[in-house]
Order: C-alpha cells, then sequence, then structure tokens
C-alpha cells in the first residue's frame, strides 16, 4: 500500500476525526472509501500508467509522461 500525506482544513480534519470515532472505524478507513467512490468511474487506461506525477508550487500538481 502507498503512502501520501493530506493536508485538509481544520473543521473537514475535525469532521473525520468525530465520524470515525462514532463508527467506530479509522480514519484511514473513511478516505479510502470517500477516494474510491469519487474514483469510481475513473477508468485508467494503458498509457495513464506511464504517467508520473511531480511536485509543483502551492501544493498542486502537474503531470509528466515517464520515458521507457
Amino acid at each position: 500500500m502507498a503512502k501520501t500525506t493530506v493536508e485538509l482544513p481544520e473543521v473537514l480534519h475535525r469532521k473525520l476525526r468525530v465520524k470515525a470515532a462514532l463508527e467506530n472505524c479509522s480514519m484511514n478507513d473513511i478516505v479510502i472509501d470517500a477516494l474510491r467512490s469519487y474514483l469510481q468511474s475513473f477508468r485508467l487506461e494503458p498509457s495513464m500508467l506511464e504517467v508520473e506525477t511531480v511536485p509543483r508550487a502551492r501544493g498542486s500538481q502537474q503531470t509528466k509522461e515517464v520515458k521507457s
């Protein structure tokens, strides 16, 4: 499993913590479920497997193609 760091607004983080406590599950489980739901209709094409994300200013991201 890959690891990532996400910066959340305080209110969203608090809601996540409370929801996890009320449902007796981890915040990680909720985030994974939410991302699966959000990305459900997104399909990776074979050419997308060669795309690597790279950091960009101010926390946004851009992509670049990896040459084999």
